[in-house]
């Protein structure tokens, strides 16, 4: 993929709002781990974590030397993977730095919305193979969503949108990271099971794939707020502003999406609620988001536009 003059941006000269996020979230979790776990006992999470900051600074002091394509473009998509890093040290660090649950406080706001019933449970009446099956696919897709959006708007050479909507949906995945850690909950598949009388069941991938995600995840208590509810939502809302093709798909993608949250026992309803009041939350944010990535640009346009044949600017 080549990156021209005019998709480049001043916005990569500094830090990335994604690359500054990320080290945000990361010195955080070193804070937590100091202040309230035992150091010592997980010096390999300090280490790693130390590592993943050193890492960073160092591909943004490289790219800023090494003018190659190639190069550019692992530095617009490396920082996401810090998500899959800082994800997989939840099922350890969670119990250890807030051994709190507060499944039961989320089971009584969802009682006292359903008049004293549990909607998992009240949706058993729907239970159906096939159904359990399509939602179960629905349910495991979830990080295609925001991925296509990113994808898209980077094929289309849209550096900006790409970056403002990059930034937004990581920031919105660290939020819900900082509410398992002040709310751990490990969701009604395993506080409700006794009250369910339908097991669920598939046809075909169900159990493979319920089963590939538990042991991806192992027991994380990272149910509230619903990441879910909020990174599609969030990804709904850009695809309004950016990508407007995409922005029904997203819709329904993400009602199926919250659907099978609820039926598949995964989320609690109060998780979705809370979750998508927070993409709103976080969507506030994209215009401070777009003016900084976009700024000097205009400057530069202008500049171009007034050069012999409109030539870019270096």
């Amino acid at each position: 993929m080549t990156i021209s003059n005019e998709t480049a941006l001043p916005y990569d000269q500094g830090f990335h709002i994604e690359e500054t996020a990320t080290i945000i979230m990361i010195a955080l979790l070193l804070a937590l781990i100091i202040l309230f776990a035992h150091p010592v006992e997980f010096v390999d999470l300090l280490v790693l974590n130390l590592c993943c900051i050193a890492l960073i600074i160092f591909v943004r002091a490289v790219a800023l030397r090494v003018k190659r394509d190639f190069f550019t473009v692992f530095r617009d998509w490396f920082a996401l993977l810090f998500l899959i890093i800082i994800y997989m040290e939840h099922s350890t660090l969670i119990p250890r730095i807030n051994p709190h649950d507060v499944d039961d406080l989320l089971i009584g706001a969802d009682r006292f919305l359903f008049a004293g019933h549990d909607p998992t449970v009240l949706m058993e009446r729907f239970t159906h193979p096939v159904l359990t099956e399509f939602l179960q696919i629905v349910y495991t897709s979830y990080y295609f969503l925001p991925a296509v959006l990113c994808f898209w708007l980077y094929a289309k050479g849209d550096k900006s949108a790409f970056h403002i909507s990059a930034s937004a949906l990581l920031i919105g995945f660290y939020i819900s990271y900082i509410g398992y850690y002040a709310s751990p909950a490990i969701g009604p598949r395993f506080t409700l099971d006794h009250l369910q009388i339908m097991p669920l069941d598939g046809v075909l991938t169900f159990h493979f794939l319920r089963n590939a995600l538990d042991q991806m995840e192992g027991i994380t208590r990272d149910c509230y707020p619903s990441g879910h509810a909020m990174i599609s939502f969030i990804t709904v809302l850009l695809a309004r502003r950016y990508l407007k093709s995409y922005a029904v798909a997203a819709l329904v993608w993400t009602l199926l999406l919250l659907i099978s949250a609820i039926y598949l026992r995964y989320h609690y309803v109060v998780d979705v609620i809370v979750g998508i009041a927070l993409s709103f939350v976080v969507y506030g944010f994209v215009p401070l988001i777009e003016k900084y990535v976009t700024r000097g640009r205009s400057g530069r346009v202008a500049q171009a536009a007034a050069l012999p044949g409109g030539a870019a600017l270096p």
